[in-house]
């Protein structure tokens, strides 16, 4: 697919950033001999709530640290003995740094880890020394986690006996700390052949060998790259799917295993399906690259555009596997771990609701072992973990035995900002809201049942919600949040309907002061655009040229005064050239002037430092937000707009993030739509 090549390509063109000695590292494999290491002696850097969080350095001694959240908050700071002990308790993922010096800007090292609940429902935490199996695995610490089942990779499949050899490690360990825990959500093992499958005795021993353990079978990675639908079908699929059933007909064939179910992907699997690939599957399986891409919109259009064609052919019954993917929290250059917790996290709340629990759902991958091609791993060379693995615990503890059971009705004005499910399971059930890029998100539920609901945060702290009047006000932002229920209690977000969009009205008019091509009716289309879909010659948002000049504005003129007192600015989920909002007045014109009635500045908490552990040296904690929602007391106005004094520049939120290496480009404005509403 040419954009993953282009991605891919990133990190061969923008690998050699420098910031100091220290920084000279640069990409290559291990540390410059003046950074610091942090050993915790605790496998993953994990800890467990209530145990000291202690690290011993190695290399330094460094003389002070600070300890930043998730979020970019300093929670922790202090100088810096050779074991250090933070003052850190609360469960949660954080970045730990420390500096050369006591005034001193100068960053000599880090790491990360997280702290989790001691949940006794899941395996304790093995010890660092038991094995990983593959250089790119650590199939202990995923199991623990409860992220999902790895996808055990036989390389060639005409060695079967070394390929036995390879696999009996990791799927020992997956049934040891994997397959026994939560049975309500029927965990089973995966193994693929990436390479293809030509020799089918070899696959046939292989499989047999197994067959007593691993459930899930999948042939050659990718085919779309090497053949055509029809021709996969006929040289791999079928003789795959019969040599495996003639091994046992209880075990499960998936495929094809796609690189995208985007228009380039369906291509190839309509020919795929239309050749009577169906007949060779028990599961159909894909990978969701730029599928997903932190928009919900985009994950519902492709799995929309996904189910649409296998039902075409009949095929829609299928059970579903996603058996490929994962998001940067180390984009090359640039440390941006809330891009990979916030859309890891969008990926789980959509499939979920489209059939693929976590179970089916390989997040690929776990650690870096030196594939910096494309670094989507949880798990950082130095053994410290990215925010995708504690995120993934909590939502594992969270829905522990239950099942989906439903997606929440937010309402026609709610729906594009929300989502939500229901879990359900013999002893317990769970809601779980996040909005689709929105900050400061608030629904209202009605709650059934208590005086106050219990609410876990997406790391794990709990807390209590006062219930009055049979509603409650949950404050919902880029992360999911969970509401436990009790016996007899339930909960049903209260449906937002703003009535008619008035920027869709005859007569509207969208202008703007940038040095964009682009048609301004983009910005009230009704659409939500977003290139990544079909790519190519696919519609893009409407974008401001690069040589735009700030502050710039972007109007909307109605054909006669209006009472408006809501507005919905839709930018893009930051990345690559698609960018978001800093900071920008929302304004309407009165008497000839224009008044301001809110001002948004969305901190960019950047700034340049060294993370060793990573190659990166710049971290950026910027939010991503892109939906932004106004509501304020009613205004009589023929004339919006939007008075933009900072953006994004695209997929980084300063200039730092470009010259990092970043996914980033120059500063454009990106917008999808503004609504406009009466109150």
């Amino acid at each position: 697919m040419e954009r993953m090549k282009t991605i891919r390509l990133a990190a061969v063109t923008l690998c050699m950033v420098t910031l100091s000695t220290a920084a000279a590292a640069g990409w290559v494999s291990g540390q410059a001999p003046d950074t610091v290491s942090l050993l915790s002696g605790k496998r993953a850097n994990i800890f467990y709530a209530g145990e000291p969080v202690r690290f011993t350095q190695k290399g330094g001694p460094a003389a002070r640290y600070e300890v930043r959240d998730y979020y970019g908050g300093l929670v922790d700071r202090n100088s810096a003995p050779e074991t250090i002990t933070l003052n850190v308790k609360a469960p949660g993922w954080y970045k730990v740094y420390l500096y050369g010096a006591e005034a001193g800007a100068e960053s000599v090292g880090g790491t990360m880890f997280a702290i989790l609940r001691n949940d006794p429902r899941f395996p304790p935490l093995p010890p660092p020394e038991e094995p990983s199996g593959d250089p790119a695995q650590d199939v202990p610490t995923r199991s623990i986690l409860g992220i999902g089942p790895e996808r055990h990779a036989v390389p060639d499949a005409s060695r079967p006996d070394e390929a036995i050899a390879r696999l009996r490690a990791g799927i020992d360990m997956e049934a040891k700390y994997y397959l026994p825990h939560d049975p309500a959500r029927k965990r089973a093992l995966l193994v693929a052949f990436p390479n293809g499958t030509e020799n089918v005795e070899g696959v046939r021993k292989i499989v047999e060998h197994f067959k007593d353990t691993v459930t899930y079978w999948e042939p050659r990675n990718e085919p779309n790259y090497k053949f055509s639908g029809a021709e996969f079908v006929e040289k791999e699929m079928k003789p795959f799917y019969e040599t495996v059933k003639s091994v046992s007909g209880k075990l499960r064939v998936i495929g094809p295993g796609t690189v995208t179910i985007g228009p380039y992907g369906l291509k190839f699997i309509e020919d795929f399906l239309e050749a009577g690939g169906a007949d060779y599957l028990d599961g159909f399986s894909f990978h969701a690259y730029n599928n997903v891409n932190g928009d919900v919109w985009l994950a519902r259009t492709s799995l929309d555009g996904l189910n649409e064609l296998l039902a075409k052919y009949g095929a829609d019954k299928l059970e579903k596997w996603q058996t490929e993917n994962g998001y940067f929290a180390a984009v090359y250059g640039s440390y941006q771990p809330r891009l990979q917790g916030r859309w890891t996290m969008v990926r789980r709340m959509v499939f979920e609701q489209y059939g693929i629990p976590k179970e089916h759902d390989h997040y690929w991958y776990d650690r870096s072992h030196g594939f910096w091609d494309f670094p989507t791993w949880w798990k950082n060379e130095d053994g410290g973990v990215n925010p995708a693995a504690p995120l993934m615990r909590v939502w594992s503890e969270e829905v522990f035995g239950t099942k989906f059971e439903r997606a929440f009705d937010f309402g026609p004005s709610g729906n594009p900002v929300y989502i939500g499910s229901l879990f359900t399971g013999r002893e317990r059930s769970v809601a779980v809201f996040m909005t689709a890029g929105a900050a400061d998100g608030k629904v209202e539920l009605h709650v059934k049942g208590g005086g106050s609901l219990r609410v876990v945060s997406p790391f794990g702290v709990e807390s209590t919600l006062p219930v009055s009047g049979g509603k409650a006000a949950l404050r919902v932002a880029e992360l999911p949040v969970y509401v436990r229920l009790e016996k007899g209690q339930s909960v049903e977000p209260v449906p937002l309907d703003f009535g008619h969009n008035l920027a869709r009205q005859d007569g509207v008019v969208c202008s703007h002061s940038t040095s964009s091509k682009d048609g301004a009716g983009k910005l009230n289309n009704g659409e939500l655009e977003n290139w990544y879909y079909a790519q190519g010659d696919a519609p893009r948002p409407w974008e401001s040229g690069k040589d735009t000049v700030y502050p710039a504005w972007v109007e909307m003129r109605f054909p006669e005064d209006q009472s408006i007192g809501r507005v919905r600015v839709f930018a893009a989920p930051p990345w690559q050239c698609m960018g978001t909002l800093v900071d920008y007045e929302l304004q309407y014109e009165k008497d000839g002037a224009w008044v301001t009635i809110e001002r948004v500045r969305e901190p960019v908490k950047t700034f340049k430092v060294l993370t060793p552990p990573v190659k990166c040296t710049v971290d950026s904690f910027f939010s991503d937000r892109w939906i932004f929602l106004h509501e304020f007391d009613a205004v009589k106005t023929a004339k919006i707009r939007l008075l933009i004094h900072r953006v994004t520049h695209g997929g980084g939120a300063t200039a730092d993030v470009v010259e990092a290496g970043g996914q980033a480009c120059h500063p454009q404005i990106t917008l999808r739509e503004i609504e406009v509403y009466a109150r």
